[in-house]
């Protein structure tokens, strides 16, 4: 019997350990992964594989950006008992600075959505995000709310539109990170053992989904107007009509229906979609549902299954990582597995915070701990890191004998100002047969 407990530490693990597997296939074709490391069944070292087709260091076994995101909302609620946009955007802050070089700050190897709208914070008060896009950057920061308020779905929609609000004015985007935490607390009621292949219990838990999609932007509508209004209709209703399909299609070929999901990304978007592991909230959500719901094969399998597809492989493993740990619980993910996370105590700790919704009087300050984690992946990787181009001061130009003495400032254009520069070369050789000119003259005249 998988107790209550194990399901919510199994959930919170799952997410950092499908991040930390995520990151060494993350932006890798699946050519590419089965190449290199034949399948994501492990913590894959890429130190041999960089440049080629590995392109950055990653520490084996260490999580970033996106459990590290979540780590913060969960810090702030366990020790907060509530949403406040302040001591989140002071946190955020404080894990944006000091970091070693080629990192923002201690967050490692950020998404540039995550990093602008971080960024936006630094004013007082922080001023509204400029990210308007639906890809997927915030979900794993609703998975907290989601397995603390597992019982009260409802509160966990107004504390995640606030999280989503200080992220995000994508009305999608917005809305899957709702639903991330959500799906995380609907699977823990869920028992595989006694529903095996199961379509029934399947098509209940995404009539849920599509209902509590439905009630997140009904929400939304309240809370943020204006962004409801200026969001254009087009993208009203747009995940819960993707989640309704989703459940109409699902019974036909697994193929058939990966397919499906990059069609109805691409007919929404209006942009060419070819891989459902692209990132995207429309993609990563239904394929990372179809992956867990589907065939009920174990944690091990539904995130080996879903990493081998490469491309945005931490955000897909996140998700995986977390649904898949919410069904089938902490025993069940592979002890080589759990022992493989580096850092795993921590996590573990506060998954367990998470259940008795009390802050770990053992747990480390985490930027304390965060710092110490990416200081030490960069000491580890510091000669994998691309070294920046030396910047050479240009040397001072030297007065030419033509040039006006008492003109402070030269009057030589650059060379990449094409007509200036024919100009001034003109002007030069006037200025050179003008003194020749004055010097023959002067001489005939001495004579």
């Amino acid at each position: 019997m998988i107790t209550l407990k194990d399901k919510v530490v199994g959930s919170y693990y799952g997410m950092a350990l499908g991040d930390a597997m995520g990151r060494s296939a993350k932006s890798l074709k699946p050519e590419t992964i089965q190449q290199l490391f034949g399948s994501m069944d492990g913590f894959k070292d890429v130190i041999p594989y960089i440049g080629k087709g590995v392109k950055q260091f990653k520490m084996k076994g260490l999580y970033g950006s996106q459990t590290q995101s979540a780590l913060v909302i969960s810090d702030s609620l366990l020790k907060n008992k509530k949403v406040d946009p302040e001591i989140i955007s002071h946190l955020l802050l404080k894990m944006s600075a000091n970091g070693p070089e080629h990192y923002f700050g201690t967050f490692r190897q950020p998404g540039k959505s995550f990093f602008q709208s971080v960024t936006d914070l630094i004013e007082d008060p922080p001023r509204t995000p400029e990210h308007n896009m639906a890809d997927a950057t915030f979900l794993s920061m609703g998975i907290p709310t989601g397995l603390l308020h597992r019982e009260r779905p409802e509160v966990g929609i107004h504390l995640n539109i606030a999280i989503g609000l200080m992220m995000s004015r994508n009305l999608c985007e917005i809305t899957g990170l709702a639903l991330t935490g959500y799906i995380a607390s609907r699977l823990l009621k869920f028992e595989p053992e006694k529903n095996n292949d199961s379509f029934e219990q399947t098509e209940l838990i995404l009539r849920d989904v599509e209902m509590f999609c439905q009630k997140i932007e009904n929400q939304l509508k309240k809370t943020a107007p204006n962004l409801w209004k200026t969001t254009p209709e087009s993208e009203h209703g747009m995940l819960e009509k993707t989640i309704k399909n989703l459940r109409e299609q699902w019974n036909i070929d697994f193929d058939e229906l990966l397919s499906w999901v990059c069609e109805n990304a691409s007919d929404q978007y209006q942009t060419k979609i070819t891989s459902p592991a692209q990132g995207y909230v429309l993609t990563l959500l239904p394929l990372c549902l179809i992956i867990v719901l589907r065939k009920y094969c174990g944690f091990d399998s539904a995130l080996t299954n879903v990493l081998n597809m490469g491309k945005e492989a931490d955000k897909t493993g996140v998700l995986v990582g977390t649904w898949a740990g919410a069904i089938y619980g902490w025993n069940e993910i592979p002890e080589t597995w759990r022992s493989g996370l580096v850092n795993g105590k921590e996590i573990r700790i506060r998954g367990e915070g998470l259940f008795s919704r009390s802050f770990p009087k053992e747990a480390k300050d985490i930027y304390e701990m965060e710092l110490g984690l990416t200081s030490k992946e960069f000491e580890t990787g510091k000669k994998y890191f691309q070294k920046p181009k030396k910047f050479t001061r240009p040397t001072p130009r030297p007065m030419l004998s033509w040039e006006d003495e008492d003109t402070k400032e030269s009057n030589i254009p650059e060379k990449s100002d094409a007509v200036n520069w024919r100009k001034f070369e003109k002007d030069k050789s006037r200025n050179k047969k003008n003194r020749r000119k004055n010097l023959k003259n002067n001489a005939e005249t001495s004579e």
